[in-house]
């Protein structure tokens, strides 16, 4: 049997290509994800007590939304810092504020100099997860905080996910794993991740929604499939199967399915 061929660097960067509409679409998507699931990230960071004077980090910023509450929250006299391998979708620097282009997979984040180090959706997506938490650690000063959130797909498989609507969500998510590494139960082991690094004061919750058709709590993941169908090639798909009827479906007013669980876990890095 040939060694299976594996993927290259090009095919695991999840950089958006230059093409202005492929780029409009992902500009939109962050921000609809941002208004689902930022009440929540900022909570999770109110509980840690982020105030005025703290050093901050933003791992895969996206839109850049959380390092910007960040950034107010930090005030004149703190300092935040905002990675993503792809910062065109956030403003730049500004104030308090430093954006920077960085790929946290190859490149370490820092070294005994934050208060806080957080990531959303990120770690998930990454093949070198593990070691890039270990970055994230290292990052944060002795007493700072790690806070990490990623999705757990089981309760969203398990459920009745209607057709042609479950085909599309299983064949896509089904190449991202083989393609870019993609974990869809990484969400689930963070707790255990944060443990076993011997992080304190360590405490994992979850959250789940109603993914409605048309509804900004189903469109952050619709239109990340609708954005991925302009750049798959249709063999991916089984034969007859049409992709665009699965996100016209997905968009229609009875539409409704659980969404994955939303996963945060909170850790503190030991006092030397």
């Amino acid at each position: 049997m040939p060694e299976q061929q594996q993927p290259s660097d090009e095919q695991r960067s999840y950089r958006i290509n230059d093409d202005a509409d492929q780029i409009a679409r992902e500009q939109d998507r962050l921000h609809v994800l941002a208004r689902v699931v930022d009440p929540s990230t900022e909570g999770a960071l109110s509980a840690i007590g982020i105030d005025a004077g703290w050093h901050c980090c933003d791992i895969g910023s996206g839109a850049g939304t959380i390092a910007a509450w960040m950034a107010e929250a930090v005030g004149e006299t703190g300092r935040v810092v905002s990675i993503d391998v792809d910062t065109r979708f956030q403003p730049p620097s500004a104030g308090v504020l430093e954006v920077r282009t960085l790929d946290v997979t190859k490149h370490r984040i820092g070294a005994d100099e934050f208060d806080v180090v957080h990531s959303r959706g990120v770690l998930q997506h990454l093949v070198e997860r593990e070691a890039v938490l270990d970055k994230m650690i290292a990052a944060a000063k002795p007493g700072g905080w790690i806070v990490v959130g990623d999705v757990d797909w089981i309760q969203f498989d398990a459920q009745e996910v209607p057709e042609p609507f479950a085909t599309l969500s299983r064949v896509l998510r089904d190449l991202s794993n083989r393609q870019h590494g993609y974990d869809g139960a990484w969400g689930r082991r963070l707790l255990g991740a944060f443990n076993e690094r011997g992080l304190i004061e360590v405490e994992a919750h979850g959250e789940v929604w109603t993914m409605g058709g048309g509804t900004d709590e189903a469109e952050w993941y619709v239109a990340a499939l609708e954005r991925a169908l302009a750049v798959l090639p249709p063999d991916v798909f089984p034969a007859g199967f049409d992709p665009h009827a699965a996100i016209a479906q997905a968009r229609e007013p009875d539409f409704a399915i659980l969404s994955p669980i939303a996963i945060t876990a909170i850790g503190r890095k030991a006092a030397e």
